[in-house]
């Protein structure tokens, strides 16, 4: 669920089209998403990304938010885990992630919410300054064996965008790559 700033300037969302309305088809952001995905959670090998083998499925739709795209998220995992795990697991990633420590990395880089209402847009996109992705109704889904499901908000056009490039910047410069 794409904010109307994610459509950009020019040609845009027009306020009429968007208004009480979801437009459920924007060109070439499903294969964007699928393709992504396996890039970031893929390995650096030999100077070039190995994205990882997964597969991904969704529907990109524009949304009347202003800012900041939310995404239902259905796993399956390999063996069963628990939401709790899944939780912790999520917090200890956020506690020791590459980032922590420069200049433009928000003090929480995930935040796990417990309360069943969140992540909402108008509540959470200026989290930190609208660097931190915020995740909420974590639990299990009984469709797939292994299933988890939970609901993440992350704010496209800081940490997804300008603030974003600038703190990966930061940790290639860190990493030595640049």
């Amino acid at each position: 669920m794409q904010a109307m700033s994610g459509a950009g300037r020019s040609p845009g969302v027009s306020a009429l089209d968007i208004t009480d309305n979801i437009i459920p088809y924007i060109p070439k952001e499903e294969d964007k998403v699928r393709l992504e995905t396996g890039k970031i959670l893929g390995k650096l090998v030999d100077g070039k990304i190995d994205p990882a083998k997964m597969k991904v499925s969704c529907t990109c739709t524009r949304v009347p938010v202003l800012d900041g795209h939310t995404e239902t998220v259905f796993v399956e995992t390999a063996t069963h885990v628990d939401p709790e795990n899944v939780r912790k697991a999520m917090q200890d990633f956020s506690n020791s992630v590459s980032v922590t420590g420069l200049p433009s990395a928000p003090k929480e880089y995930l935040m796990v919410n417990e309360d069943p209402t969140r992540p909402q847009p108008r509540l959470d996109r200026e989290i930190n300054q609208g660097m931190t992705t915020v995740v909420g109704r974590l639990r299990e889904d009984t469709v797939f064996d292994n299933g988890i499901k939970y609901v993440l908000f992350s704010h496209n056009e800081k940490m997804g965008s300008a603030k974003g490039a600038v703190l990966l910047a930061e940790m290639l410069y860190k990493k030595g790559y640049i």
